[in-house]
């Protein structure tokens, strides 16, 4: 496209002005507007409900048909909405303040496609009769009427005078054309363009209502480890202590001489699986969210995980004051699944990892001594883990090279400012 549109066309010299394309711009986008007008109209009377649907289509194929006039392609106005989000696709289009733009563009797209029609109907008109004019002086008088006592007489004197008036009157309509057009387009960018304040509200309550889901979800999770912590935990070590009863009075009952070999087995096998079925349940309270990250901070509870790993941990914290809740769920989280993945998925035999607390940002760094080759898509554990953290307007950066070794980087601001804030701070 070219680098001017059409006021600056408009401002240029005569004879460059319409000796260029804008003049055939201009007729095509008029043209086109006659023909978007028409369909339009007809659509509203059909489907006059289905309009802020319809303007949604109208906004975008504005929005790139604005480019005959010169003006450069506009973005959408609108939020894009996520593959997962899309059962809220309607509602959000619906309140979107851009959406009734459009809206106010279709119906603009109908009156000024109308106006289109009507100027070129006229300038079609004027041309046929000045023509027709010129074509009949030659071989006798010719007289038009136009208002009143006010008519135009040709005759065979004077019938080449209506070339140098056509050329005038095309030269007249190629500014008028371009003048039309350029305010059509000019209010359909108005309309249809994007708005950096709508966008940034946008943009600030989608990051709060995924806070507030990040959050509600955490809750949830909390209130399921405590129930399983104070219910099924709690029934299965007071059932483990019942079976240490029996087995004391198996005991007795051996010494008496009764034949109790085969209720001891027996009873040996179940404090057995009442203890594995503890120890799993304690891991798996853990997973959902260890009580230690609750009760002592995120500093105890990396220590903790560092004990737990399957392989060697690498544990660097520089003092820093506990984070916010938040926070520390997502950093340990981070580290948790970094850990584990480097375990089960690598031939790492340590993991180095660095927390800092400093400033408005913190900053933790995880490398293995991996392969590498970690695919985000292959699993839903790092895609999980991104969405919370930009939930919290952090940054969570991997990479992982093939042969390795992986390297995680999370930033989360402390301030609870944005990413572009936080990246202000680094």
């Amino acid at each position: 496209m070219t680098d001017i549109h059409v006021w600056h066309a408009i401002t240029r010299a005569p004879w460059r002005f319409l000796s260029g394309s804008w003049p055939w711009r201009s007729l095509g986008y008029l043209v086109l507007s006659a023909l978007i007008g028409a369909v339009l109209a007809l659509l509203t009377i059909v489907t006059l409900l289905l309009v802020p649907f319809w303007a949604l289509g109208v906004g975008a194929f504005e929005r790139v048909r604005t480019r005959m006039m010169g003006f450069a392609r506009q973005a959408s106005a609108h939020v894009r909405v996520g593959a997962d989000q899309r059962h809220t696709w309607i509602g959000v289009r619906l309140t979107e303040q851009a959406t009734w733009r459009e809206v106010g563009a279709y119906f603009a797209d109908i009156a000024l496609g109308w106006l289109s029609l009507a100027l070129l109907a006229i300038e079609v008109l004027v041309l046929i009769i000045g023509v027709a004019l010129g074509i009949a002086g030659r071989e006798r008088e010719a007289e038009l009427n136009l208002f009143l006592d006010v008519a135009i007489s040709v005759d065979s004197r004077t019938w080449a005078l209506m070339i140098p008036v056509l050329i005038v009157a095309l030269a007249l309509f190629a500014y008028l054309n371009a003048l039309i057009a350029g305010a059509h387009a000019s209010l359909l960018r108005f309309l249809c363009g994007p708005r950096e304040e709508e966008l940034a509200v946008h943009v600030e309550r989608l990051t709060q209502s995924r806070a507030v889901l990040v959050r509600a979800i955490e809750d949830e999770r909390r209130r399921i480890e405590r129930d399983l912590h104070d219910g099924v935990q709690q029934d299965l070590v007071a059932a483990s202590v019942r079976l240490g009863l029996v087995s004391l009075e198996l005991e007795e009952l051996e010494r008496d001489g009764a034949d109790v070999s085969s209720a001891t087995t027996a009873l040996s096998e179940a404090r057995t699986q009442a203890e594995h079925a503890l120890d799993s349940l304690h891991q798996t309270v853990r997973g959902i969210h260890p009580s230690v990250l609750t009760d002592r901070g995120l500093r105890a509870a990396l220590r903790d995980l560092a004990e737990r790993a399957p392989l060697e941990i690498y544990l660097d914290m520089a003092p820093f004051e506990r984070p916010t809740r938040d926070i520390e769920t997502a950093v340990y989280y981070v580290i948790s699944e970094a850990v584990t993945n480097a375990a089960k998925h690598t031939t790492s035999r340590s993991v180095a990892i660095s927390v800092r607390g400093e400033g408005a940002v913190f900053d933790v760094g995880i490398v293995d001594e991996g392969h590498g080759g970690v695919d985000e898509q292959s699993g839903t554990g790092i895609r999980g883990l991104r969405e919370r953290v930009d939930a919290l307007g952090g940054a969570l950066d991997i990479e992982s090279p093939a042969g390795g070794p992986t390297s995680v980087r999370l930033r989360l601001p402390l301030d609870g400012s944005d990413l572009e804030h936080m990246r202000k701070a680094l």
